[in-house]
């Protein structure tokens, strides 16, 4: 063999290596371009040129339907990111009109304010408000949301304030088990992870008969907290050498706090 057809034959089955490693889109756009170059040579009417234009046709066609999904796709992923944005509006609504309503209805004085910072250091511990001393927000005052006790403040700014956590083990609470005379101490629990922080409720009788879904309510003694606020559900309980406790769930979302209100005083 003449060393040009070798080199014509080495190459012609390297670009049939070539070919048939390529993705099958890469392929495809091979053969339309051989069909595409060698057309105008071919005899009109010969089935290879029959063959040809239809395959021509079919790649055009697949190019069609190829940009008619990317555009589809696009719009799907449009309309979910819409949709997002209409849910997330719909709870920030619903949080809004719980918070007007528990405003209207509350006994007390209230001041509305906006969580503005929190450490994932201090997740369960303090959160930053956006109420200080120049909107009468002074230490030590309780802080509540919609569904209960949220904490009390703790360091008032001029203009923010640092607010102390009922999960915290430092905002301890006189407690008791609504329906029921027992009362002992509520405090967060130390070092908690995870989504749903807990409460203890400890110095209970040890003859408490604690029931789980209790509810859990101020009793107003100390004269830091207003009787009656809820505080939470019991969920178990222990008895120990002396006395009893209460493993308690708190009645307010602290993971999805946005709006609270700062107690000014009573109406």
């Amino acid at each position: 063999m003449k060393p040009l057809n070798l080199i014509t034959l080495l190459l012609f089955l390297a670009g049939v290596a070539w070919a048939l490693t390529r993705s099958e889109e890469g392929v495809r756009q091979i053969q339309h371009s051989y069909y595409a170059a060698i057309g105008p040579f071919l005899k009109s009417g010969s089935s290879l040129e029959t063959k040809a234009r239809a395959f021509t046709n079919e790649v055009e066609h697949s190019k069609t339907v190829t940009a008619k999904l990317d555009a589809a796709e696009a719009e799907l992923v449009k309309l979910r990111t819409e949709a997002s944005h209409l849910r997330k509006l719909e709870e920030e609504n619903i949080q809004l009109r719980a918070a007007l309503k528990f405003q209207q209805r509350s006994p007390f004085s209230v001041i509305a304010a906006k969580l503005i910072r929190r450490k994932p250091a201090t997740w369960w511990e303090t959160i930053t408000i956006d109420r200080g001393q120049e909107h009468q927000v002074g230490v030590q005052l309780p802080v509540l949301a919609a569904e209960g006790l949220v904490g009390k403040v703790d360091r008032p700014d001029d203009e923010t304030s640092t607010v102390i956590l009922l999960t915290d083990e430092k905002c301890q609470v006189s407690a008791k088990i609504k329906g029921s005379q027992e009362v002992g101490i509520l405090s967060g629990q130390r070092a908690q992870h995870g989504e749903e922080p807990m409460l203890r409720l400890r110095y209970l009788s040890k003859e408490a008969k604690i029931k789980p879904g209790s509810k859990v309510i101020t009793t107003g003694r100390g004269g830091l907290f207003p009787a009656n606020i809820n505080l939470g559900t019991v969920v178990s309980s222990e008895v120990g050498a002396v006395d009893a406790e209460a493993l308690v769930k708190p009645a307010v979302d602290f993971a999805a706090l946005d709006t609270v209100f700062v107690l000014l005083g009573h109406q």
